[in-house]
């Protein structure tokens, strides 16, 4: 089933065209606006279509396509496979990722990834929803992920990631015991390429344009490592992995930037929880994914609690 909202014109819009109610009142970009104007049943005007230059009266009814439009791109092979659904409602949906399935299709992973299993779930529910994800782990991270199911919902993410009010929390486990209880790490990073191994890595910066910043936590140490909460104010490419390697505290198991550890089979990073306000209703959204069994027994060797 196709998504719509329906937009009532009070009298401070009388007179204002469509795609300026679209800007104010859905948030609209310029891509969005020429996607749904294309589509038959993009905007329907007390039951008639109009263009986006439709003059709007006091009392009309516009009927608006937040779903995707049918001028949008193709559908992801659908792959059935194990999906472990956190929340999901019409518009959005959260699910547990687990260490070592890739989030989307690349080289190596046409179909076997999670975006693939998402679509065949929406299939299953015999639903047109397309996956749109907000964000991405790396193969090796477990955890929370969160998909839109249409490109409407997926901007309007966006725009709660700009502006911070959309909230993950990663727990981590750190070589060595950090002193401090609370910390942040605000190191430019940049993207190069490792030149013996030909792999793309996070490394230190000197542009002060490439900012990132990592803020976390300490809650619980023991045994050579120090466990932490950790939230990202920036998206980077592994960020949390190069950063806390710059600090001199690698992620238990990071191979990349560290060295394996015989304790965790990879590295030991799990995104717990993410919090936002529902960008439909306000309801504020708060998820958490179980820590996977290996990082229960790795963070249960600390002395204190973890969260």
């Amino acid at each position: 089933m196709r998504r719509f909202e329906t937009l009532w014109i009070g009298p401070e819009e009388d007179g204002a065209q469509v795609k300026d109610v679209l800007r104010r009142r859905l948030g609209f970009s310029e891509t969005r606006i020429r996607s749904v104007k294309f589509d038959p049943e993009g905007l329907i005007l007390n039951g008639t279509r109009v263009t986006v230059r439709t003059r709007l009266r006091q009392g009309d009814e516009l009927r608006v396509l937040i779903g995707d439009s049918g001028n949008s791109r193709p559908v992801l092979l659908p792959q059935p496979g194990p999906l472990s659904v956190l929340w999901e409602d019409e518009d959005l949906i959260l699910v547990d990722k687990p260490a070592g399935l890739v989030c989307h299709p690349s080289a190596g992973h046409y179909a076997d990834t999670l975006a693939n299993r998402l679509q065949a779930h929406f299939l299953e529910q015999g639903s047109d929803a397309r996956v749109h994800l907000a964000g991405r782990l790396d193969k090796e991270t477990s955890g929370v992920v969160l998909c839109a199911k249409n490109a409407y919902m997926a901007e309007k993410l966006r725009k709660l990631r700009a502006d911070g009010t959309l909230v993950k929390t990663y727990l981590a486990a750190a070589a060595g015991e950090i002193g401090e209880r609370t910390g942040e790490i605000r190191t430019p990073l940049e993207t190069v390429r490792d030149p013996q191994t030909g792999i793309l890595v996070m490394r230190v910066s000197d542009d002060p344009a490439r900012e990132a910043v990592t803020s976390f936590d300490v809650i619980g140490r023991g045994d050579g490592m120090t466990v932490l909460a950790v939230r990202i104010r920036t998206g980077r490419m592994h960020q949390i992995r190069a950063h806390l390697a710059s600090a001199g505290h690698p992620l238990i198991g990071d191979a990349l930037y560290g060295e394996a550890d015989p304790r965790i089979g990879r590295t030991a990073l799990h995104a717990r929880s993410v919090s936002f306000p529902h960008p439909l209703t306000g309801e504020i959204v708060k998820v958490c994914a179980p820590l996977p069994e290996d990082m229960t027994k790795l963070t249960g060797r600390i002395t204190e609690p973890v969260i």
